[in-house]
C-alpha cells in the first residue's frame, strides 16, 4: 500500500501510540514536578530546552532526508550515511556543550553539571533517530509507534524507580542517559529486526557522507531554527526571570504539547505521503483527495484543542501539579491561543519540505524566530514571565500567515515545481 492511501490508517496508528506516548510524558512530567519541586523543575526544563536544541542540531535533518529518500526511492543504503553524520556532529555539540555550560548565567554548578551528563544521551539518540527514520520510511508506522511507547515508558520508569523525592537535577540526568542508552539498543533491535536490508551494512565512503551532510544542510538548518524557535521562550524565561517561573512556563507548555497528538499523528503519517506525492509524477485525484482531507483536518483538531485547553485548563493545572503550580492556570490559556496558528504553520511547513522548498521554509521561520526574538525582549521584562507566552502567541501566528503566503506564492507560479503543489492547492484554498 502506498503511502498516500494509507495516510488514514498511518494516522489511527500513529494517534493511537501518541496518545499512549504523550499520556506516559505528562506522567513523567507530574514525576519529575513533584519530586524536584517547581524550582528543581524549572531547572530540568533548562536542561532539557538545551540538550532537545542540541539534538536537533546534530540530527541535522538527516531524518527527514532519509525519510524522504527512503518513501520516494526505496534508498535503503543511505542510512549508514546518515548515522555517520549525526554522530560526528553529536560529539561536536557535547564538546561545546561542556565547554559552554559553565557560563550560562544565572545557573549553579549542579545545572552544569546536569547538563553536561545530559549532553551523552545525544550518542543514543542519533541510533534513535535514524532507525526510527527507516522504519517511517518504509510504512512501519506501528512500529515506529511502539518504539515511541516504549521509550516513554523506559523513561518513566528509570525515574520512578531512580528519582526519589528531593532529588535534584544531576541525578535525573544521570538515569534519562541510562534510559536513553537502552532506547537506543531498542530501536536497533526493531529496525534489524522488521527490515532485513538493515542488517547488511553497506561500505561507507566519504561521497556518501558529504552527499548526506549536504543534502540534509538546509534541512538540518531549518531544525535548528524551528527548536530554537520551540525553546528559546523557556530559555528566556529562565534566564531572564529565574526557575520558579521557568517551572510554571514549563508546566503549561508541557500540557500544550501533549494536546498536539492528534496532530503529531497526522503529521507523521502525511509527511511520507507528501513525498511520495512529490516523487510521482502521476499523482492522481486520490492523492489530492486525501491531502485535502488532512489539511481540514488538521485545522479543525486545532480548534476543537484551543476550546479543550480553555474550558478545562484550570482543573488540568491542578489536578496534574498542584496548588504550587496555579500561576501556569493564565500561562496555560495564553499559549492554547497559539496551537492552531502552531499547527497551520507545522502543515504548511512539510508541504514545502516535500516539494524540497526547504529556502522558503527557511525564511518564513528566520522571519518568525526574529519576531519571537523581539517580543520576548519587549514583553518579558514589561509583564513579566507570562509575557513569553504572549511573544510565543504573537510568534506563531507571525509564522502562520507567512507559511501561507509562502503557498499562494508557490501555488500562482505559473509551471507547477511538482505534483505535490497541485496536490495541496486544494487545501490552501
Amino acid at each position: 500500500m502506498s503511502s498516500v492511501a494509507a495516510v488514514p490508517r498511518n494516522t489511527g496508528v500513529l494517534f493511537i501510540g501518541r496518545v499512549v506516548a504523550q499520556g506516559l510524558a505528562v506522567v513523567l512530567t507530574v514525576v519529575l514536578a513533584a519530586r524536584l519541586g517547581v524550582s528543581g523543575f524549572g531547572e530540568y526544563a533548562l536542561v532539557s530546552a538545551v540538550v532537545f536544541l542540541a539534538n536537533v542540531a546534530t540530527t541535522f535533518g538527516t531524518d527527514m532526508v532519509l525519510i524522504r529518500e527512503v518513501a520516494g526511492h526505496a534508498r535503503l543504503d543511505r542510512w549508514v550515511a546518515a548515522f555517520a553524520v549525526q554522530l560526528a556532529l553529536s560529539v561536536i555539540a557535547i564538546v561545546a556543550i561542556w565547554l559552554v555550560a559553565p557560563v550560562i548565567p544565572g545557573q549553579g554548578g549542579h545545572v552544569v553539571t546536569a547538563l553536561r551528563i545530559m549532553s551523552l544521551t545525544l550518542l543514543p539518540a542519533a541510533l534513535f533517530s535514524v532507525c526510527t527514520a527507516v522504519l517511517r520510511g518504509v510504512g512501519m508506522m506501528a512500529a515506529y509507534a511502539a518504539l515511541g511507547v516504549g521509550a516513554a515508558a523506559v523513561q518513566l520508569g528509570a525515574v520512578v524507580i531512580f528519582v526519589g523525592p528531593g532529588s535534584d537535577v544531576v541525578r535525573v540526568a544521570a538515569v534519562l542517559l541510562g534510559a536513553q542508552v537502552l532506547i537506543g539498543i531498542g530501536a536497533w533491535a526493531m529496525c534489524v529486526a522488521r527490515i532485513g536490508d538493515v542488517r547488511a551494512v553497506p561500505r561507507l565512503s566519504r561521497f556518501e557522507v558529504g552527499a548526506m551532510a549536504r543534502a540534509s544542510a538546509s534541512i538540518g538548518v531549518l531544525g535548528l531554527l524551528g527548536v530554537a524557535y520551540q525553546r528559546v521562550a523557556a530559555i528566556a524565561v529562565s534566564v531572564l526571570v529565574g526557575p520558579a517561573a521557568t517551572g510554571w512556563f514549563a508546566g503549561a507548555s508541557r500540557i500544550v504539547e501533549a494536546s498536539k497528538t492528534g496532530h503529531l499523528a497526522l503529521f507523521g503519517a502525511v509527511y511520507p505521503a507528501m513525498a511520495e506525492a512529490s516523487a510521482d509524477e502521476q499523482s492522481d485525484e486520490r492523492h489530492r483527495a486525501v491531502l485535502h482531507w488532512s489539511w481540514r483536518l488538521c485545522v479543525v483538531l486545532g480548534g476543537v484543542v484551543t476550546a479543550g485547553l480553555l474550558l478545562l485548563g484550570p482543573f488540568l493545572i491542578e489536578w496534574l501539579y498542584g496548588p504550587a503550580f496555579a500561576p501556569s492556570e493564565v500561562a496555560l490559556a495564553i499559549l492554547a491561543l497559539a496551537v492552531v496558528p502552531s499547527t497551520v504553520a507545522t502543515y504548511q511547513s512539510l508541504s514545502l519540505l516535500a516539494a524540497h522548498r526547504e529556502a522558503d521554509n527557511l525564511r518564513v521561520l528566520g522571519a518568525s524566530l526574529a519576531v519571537l526574538l523581539v517580543a520576548l525582549a519587549a514583553l518579558i521584562p514589561t509583564i513579566g514571565w507570562r509575557g513569553g507566552c504572549w511573544a510565543v502567541v504573537i510568534a506563531d501566528t507571525t509564522q502562520a500567515g507567512l507559511m501561507l503566503l509562502a503557498r499562494a506564492n508557490l501555488d500562482r507560479r505559473p509551471q507547477s515545481i511538482s505534483p505535490l503543489v497541485s496536490n495541496l492547492q486544494q487545501g490552501t484554498r
